[in-house]
């Protein structure tokens, strides 16, 4: 009866992970990457940085500027966002991941940096990115207290993750906070308003970036210029 049972299970995994990965191949849509090449080009956020995460619907890209100038993917893959879309102005609580343009501040995770040379923080029991609105989405460290916010080292979610840049420099209390690029759920692709990949894909991002990266989310491929 056990033998029946854990076979069984295995094959119920095996559907459930084959399902869920098959999806993101199907519903992978391939940029034109000279296409995309010549929009970045022109964008302002290329006058700032030589590394581009780009973010179009459900699609995930990581572009490095040459020495001559040109600009090409290094990266391509599927990637989850807020269960209610994308939002140019997005709150706390909304479940929307912000269009826009911002830098990525830094990685972290609750796993020793995986080869990364960006700066790498590891989460430990006392770190927090605060929701109080004296420290608002900022990375804390408590020992003292437990504090409002996210609780990093709760979330298996944040094994390798980077901070995206939103609503900072002004930060605004209740914009929002704790918008990252983390590691994807076991059971679904949808975030509170992050963006999510696989680990795997996660840290093959992290071992090709550097300090200095932005990122890029819009919904459509024309909407890359305005930023």
């Amino acid at each position: 009866m056990r033998k029946i049972f854990y076979k069984i299970f295995f094959v119920a995994a095996i559907i459930f992970f084959a399902n869920n990965f098959s999806v993101r191949a199907e519903q992978l849509q391939y940029l034109d990457e000279r296409t995309v090449a010549d929009i970045l080009a022109n964008t302002e956020t290329a006058q700032k940085t030589d590394q581009i995460i780009l973010v179009v619907d459900h699609n995930f890209s990581l572009w490095n500027k040459t020495s001559e100038g040109w600009w090409r993917r290094d990266m391509e893959t599927y990637c989850g966002y807020g269960k209610n879309g994308l939002k140019e102005n997005r709150h706390a609580g909304d479940r929307t991941t912000p269009i826009g343009s911002f830098p990525i501040l830094y990685a972290f995770g609750k796993s020793p940096n995986p080869g990364t040379s960006m700066t790498y923080r590891e989460i430990t029991p006392y770190s927090y990115l605060s929701s109080e609105q004296e420290t608002y989405n900022t990375w804390i460290e408590s020992p003292q207290r437990r504090m409002s916010g996210e609780h990093l080292i709760d979330y298996y979610q944040y094994k390798y993750a980077m901070n995206i840049g939103f609503n900072i420099n002004p930060t605004i209390y209740g914009k929002g906070s704790a918008i990252f690029l983390h590691c994807k759920s076991y059971d679904r692709w949808w975030t509170e308003g992050c963006v999510s990949l696989v680990e795997q894909d996660m840290v093959e991002l992290l071992q090709r970036s550097r300090d200095g990266e932005y990122m890029i989310i819009v919904q459509n491929i024309e909407d890359i210029e305005k930023y």
